[in-house]
């Protein structure tokens, strides 16, 4: 089943001056430009650094930082892929949001309470990744408040993925959110609280 959604576009209207600022225009300028990429320039390979589901998030940190990794894959005892964590999550206050709403300690969490599970990711082909555009992809991981769309090949193996994170910190584009509300609690946490994810 297919996810992906393109972006929708608006009519030019060519009557209408606008007054900007000079550096502004050069920031909308450049954003439209990455945003036309062809996507696969974007495409991560599955990451190479695994860790176990039992490390603790400071384990998985210092893994992170010796190999140089903004992303690992996390494996169970079997060497299954059972998701992703990096060093965004990490590092963010969802870490202890986490904590507090499993009632212990930041030291208690194992990589697998706060892993993006490979189950709840969404993913395209890479037939759709080649007919694609940054812009499209942004567009589809945004709507859907997603923080990684995975890609899969022929049989449905997944082959790489996309970071949110990642191409928004490639551009100067603003981002309304990762984390779409279903309920009024939702919209509550994330203008309070600013959850990032």
């Amino acid at each position: 089943m297919s996810y992906y959604r393109a972006l929708e576009t608006n009519a030019v209207n060519n009557n209408t001056v606008a007054k900007t600022n000079s550096n502004l225009m050069a920031d909308i300028a450049a954003n439209e430009v990455q945003e036309q990429l062809p996507a696969e320039q974007f495409l991560h390979p599955l990451p190479t650094t695994e860790v176990d589901q039992h490390a603790t998030i400071d384990e998985v940190l210092l893994v992170l930082d010796k190999t140089h990794q903004a992303t690992a894959l996390v494996i169970d005892v079997s060497g299954q892929a059972l998701g992703f964590i990096s060093m965004a999550q990490l590092g963010s206050r969802f870490i202890l949001a986490k904590a507090q709403a499993l009632g212990c300690t930041r030291n208690e969490l194992t990589v697998s309470d706060v892993m993006a599970p490979l189950s709840a990711l969404r993913q395209i082909s890479t037939a759709q990744v080649l007919n694609a555009r940054v812009g499209d992809i942004m567009a589809t991981m945004e709507e859907d408040g997603l923080a990684y769309l995975l890609v899969t090949g022929q049989q449905e193996h997944a082959v790489g993925y996309f970071d949110f994170i990642d191409m928004v910190k490639s551009s100067s584009r603003t981002i309304t959110g990762l984390k779409p509300s279903s309920a009024f609690k939702d919209v509550v946490e994330s203008v309070l609280h600013h959850r990032e994810m």
